[in-house]
């Protein structure tokens, strides 16, 4: 099956669809519940048997026939339970991950933009509630649905072979139940939809405090953050109890059924059995044919009401896997080397925008050469190295690499050889070392991770912790300070030896003699490495061959120092403020 046509089963009929690629757990786990409601509707009637074999003093040996049928069918029913659940179970959880996995690997797939206009906290439910209850909908609500009607099909036959009166008497205010239980069920939808929204206030609340307490506790706002947090919780309480008051009528109204059919049975069996019509045995087993009855008239409105919810999960999914890329992956060529690098009259606004953050921007770098790209705040540094990484569309010029236009080249063959380490600093919560080898494709030896962590001055802080290099960092880095955040990122980056290393005004948290030994580790174990460096001090960019200057989006001078000083009012007075003599050789 193509991916294309895979892709259209699943968004157009995705229960068939998980049915069809997982034959064998769902043909198992509905034949096991079939057997098991067939041998549920058996065994009142060796009840009854055995029922009216005392009532008629037959011998013991018979009465022991019977109780050993009994045991049969229960052992029957037990393994048959086991094998229903074991196989259906089976049949949704893999439901789940297929589509938990398939939504994950697309939505690491889409560019920026997407995430833009999508909050992290929706795409988490995303990934876990919505998941969770398509899930629900094909696999416990199917199996209701199911149940439901496997059970109508092999009970309501045999109540009426018992007595057909009995039946319609017993059974008439039974259909009002699957209208009162999809009642209770909306009320408890829409209910816990409050309930889970307060939920997502509250672990917002509790995720910001958190991330932000040491700026909660350097304006000492404790007992303010407690007050609202204790609000929202509270609303939180409140709504549950809303849903647990709602929850409460579910049960009543399950056994509504049982009762009013109870109640009937007794008044209309009452002369029949007084006359010998019936045995005591069959007004027993009738009594808990009734019971049995009531199960499938709740479960339709259970089953259709998982549906709903499933359903409508699953379309929030499937706007997710029909949203498509701003940055697809249609190029064909794999970088292996690096040569030369040609942005030619690139410029870029933003989706929506009218203003150009980029503005003809050409420049060249050969391999081996680094160049340094200084501006002002705003004036288009980070997207360029964005535009470069192919994290946002290019639509105006060319970017040519190895005379490649960008486009026809794998993003991840790109990214490879031109290795961006960002502005922000973020770490992952695993160990130390897990973090610095995160880009390698099996963990660095120790004795290289402690080479990198010594050339950004990290070593004797991580020396210094319980667990050193295997200390586990918090979420986001957390439990480091923002500097050694970023230092251990410079780390992480250098031990990739990518062609291009990319530093996006990484070396801002580093001081002077630890910037002079990146450069020292860079130039003596890297002779061919080229190096694109956003800095905003003239320090970072000591060794680069030449210097990019960006004013509005625009070329402001292009040279070595020399020439960028005579040419760049903007460099000029960068030079001015941090000196010349102490920040350039």
């Amino acid at each position: 099956m193509s991916s294309t046509t895979e892709n259209s089963s699943l968004l157009n009929r995705p229960l068939w669809f998980y049915i069809k690629n997982n034959p064998r757990a769902f043909s198992l786990g509905m034949i096991f519940l079939i057997i098991t409601n067939a041998l549920d509707g058996i065994y009142p009637l060796i009840m009854k048997t055995a029922i009216d074999q005392i009532e008629t003093k037959v011998p013991l040996d018979d009465i022991a026939k019977t109780c050993l049928m009994f045991l049969a069918v229960m052992a029957g029913l037990a393994v048959s339970r086991y094998g229903w659940r074991a196989h259906f179970g089976k049949f949704h959880t893999f439901a789940a991950e297929h589509i938990r996995q398939k939504l994950f690997r697309h939505v690491t797939s889409l560019g920026p933009n997407f995430f833009h206009k999508n909050q992290v906290g929706e795409l988490m439910s995303l990934l876990t509630n919505d998941v969770q209850s398509f899930r629900q909908a094909i696999g416990p609500g199917l199996l209701i649905l199911a149940d439901g009607i496997i059970i109508i099909a092999v009970v309501l036959p045999i109540m009426i072979s018992l007595n057909w009166e009995w039946t319609w008497k017993t059974l008439v205010f039974l259909p009002i139940v699957p209208f009162l239980i999809w009642r209770v069920m909306r009320l408890i939808h829409a209910n816990y939809k409050v309930q889970q929204d307060r939920f997502s206030e509250l672990t917002g609340v509790a995720q910001e405090t958190v991330g932000g307490i040491r700026v909660i506790k350097s304006f000492a706002q404790e007992d303010n953050r407690t007050r609202l947090f204790n609000g929202v919780s509270s609303a939180f309480e409140k709504a549950c109890n809303k849903v647990a008051r709602v929850d409460a009528f579910f049960i009543p109204v399950m056994e509504f059924g049982v009762t009013s059919g109870s109640v009937i049975l007794l008044f209309v069996a009452r002369d029949d059995i007084y006359s010998g019509a019936v045995t005591l045995g069959t007004f027993v087993a009738f009594h808990r044919y009734i019971q049995k009855m009531v199960w499938p008239m709740t479960a339709l409105g259970m089953g259709f009401s998982y549906f709903q919810k499933g359903y409508a999960s699953f379309d929030r999914i499937k706007d997710v896997l029909q949203t498509e890329t701003d940055i697809p992956d249609n190029g064909k060529h794999e970088l292996t080397t690096f040569k030369s690098l040609e942005f030619k009259n690139v410029s870029y606004k933003h989706k929506g925008g009218s203003v150009y953050v980029l503005k003809n921007v050409s420049f060249t770098l050969r391999a081996g050469e680094s160049l340094g790209i200084m501006g002002p705040v705003g004036a288009g540094k980070t997207t360029l190295l964005n535009l470069l990484a192919r994290m946002h569309p290019l639509a105006e010029g060319q970017i040519l690499i190895n005379d490649i236009p960008i486009e026809d080249i794998t993003q991840e063959s790109l990214r490879k050889t031109f290795l961006l380490v960002p502005q922000e600093a973020f770490l992952f919560s695993e160990s130390i070392s897990e973090n610095v080898s995160f880009g390698l494709q099996a963990r660095a030896a120790d004795e290289e991770i402690m080479r990198m962590t010594e050339v950004v001055d990290l070593t004797t802080e991580i020396e210094s912790l319980p667990h050193k290099f295997e200390s586990q960092l918090g979420e986001r880095g957390v439990n480091l300070s923002g500097g050694q955040k970023q230092r251990l990122t410079i780390a992480r980056g250098l031990i990739m030896k990518t062609p291009v290393l990319v530093l996006d005004d990484s070396l801002s948290a580093v001081d002077t003699r630890t910037e002079k030994a990146i450069e020292e580790e860079l130039s003596k174990s890297h002779s061919t490495m080229s190096r694109i460096i956003v800095a905003h001090r003239l320090s970072s960019l000591k060794a680069v061959n030449k210097l990019l200057i960006l004013k509005d989006g625009q070329v402001e001078a292009l040279g070595t120092y020399d020439e960028v000083l005579e040419k760049s009012p903007t460099f000029q007075k960068i030079v001015q403020i941090q000196g010349k003599g102490d920040h350039h050789e």
